[in-house]
């Protein structure tokens, strides 16, 4: 009869600290602990585990559904024999996301199709399974929203949900150009992360040397420019696409090589 108290006092007192994991498995614990002959504090240990472990799960989902990811795929997915350019090794040792508690910045450049994305994501996924708050946006959907929410009166709130997590991966800089109101308010961002010492990882086709193309002045460019790299790691990448040469492999794309004078020259057509 003791023992019968005890166990529903036990049941209310999980419920009421809503450890609701460690409730929906008590039994099962207090089975294996007959069965096992364990010692009440291992069924303690067991329990918490299992509670802990659930609430990262939870927390890990609640986030990835506010995170923008365009898709879901791991470093380990990534197919680094295809583009040797990448230091394997270094993109190793950015998933133990030391950057993130340096406050440093990782930056992709490379032509489009060879994987920054791809490998952004997958830091990114790292990030949130550690715990992290990340969002992905891409530059063009940045300007898009910004013009929304400047025409809302709501670019104050649209600043601070680009501010608040602890990695923002900001995807594609480069492909078109900005006016000066959206150049200004990506300065904003970058310059208050910079002061925030929160980290960003950002891709880009353009080579630093050409931003000033995709920015209003050269003012800005460097501005901009010496936030992004005081505390960084950039990761050129060449080589080609992913998505030219899968059409290759369907047969889709030719590669015709001629030698002419003077060296060897490659042409490409598509069927």
């Amino acid at each position: 009869m003791e023992a019968e108290v005890s166990y529903q006092r036990v049941r209310s007192q999980l419920e009421t600290l809503d450890l609701t994991t460690a409730l929906m498995e008590l039994d099962n614990a207090l089975e294996r602990a007959r069965v096992d002959e364990l010692a009440p504090t291992q069924v303690l240990e067991q329990l918490l585990a299992l509670e802990i472990s659930a609430r990262h799960d939870r927390r890990v989902s609640t986030h990835l559904r506010f995170a923008g990811l365009p898709f879901r795929k791991r470093l380990e997915d990534f197919d680094f024999s295809a583009q040797p350019s990448i230091d394997q090794g270094l993109i190793g040792r950015l998933s133990a996301l030391t950057f993130i508690d340096e406050a440093s910045n990782v930056l992709f450049l490379g032509p489009p199709g060879v994987g920054k994305t791809a490998l952004a994501v997958g830091l990114g996924l790292c990030a949130l399974e550690a715990g992290h708050r990340i969002l992905f946006i891409s530059c063009h959907d940045l300007v898009k929203r910004l013009r929304k929410a400047t025409r809302l009166g709501r670019e104050e709130r649209f600043l601070d949900m680009l501010l608040r997590p602890r990695l923002l991966i900001l995807d594609e800089i480069g492909y078109t150009s900005l006016e000066r109101p959206e150049a200004n308010f990506l300065f904003e961002v970058i310059a208050k992360r910079y002061d925030r010492e929160r980290s960003m990882i950002v891709t880009s086709n353009k080579s630093w040397s050409a931003w000033g193309e995709i920015l209003p002045d050269q003012v800005m460019t460097a501005a901009i420019l010496d936030r992004l790299l005081h505390r960084s790691v950039t990761i050129n990448i060449q080589g080609e696409s992913y998505r030219l040469r899968d059409h290759r492999k369907a047969g889709l794309l030719t590669r015709a090589a001629s030698n002419e004078k003077g060296g060897e020259k490659e042409s490409t057509s598509v069927a």
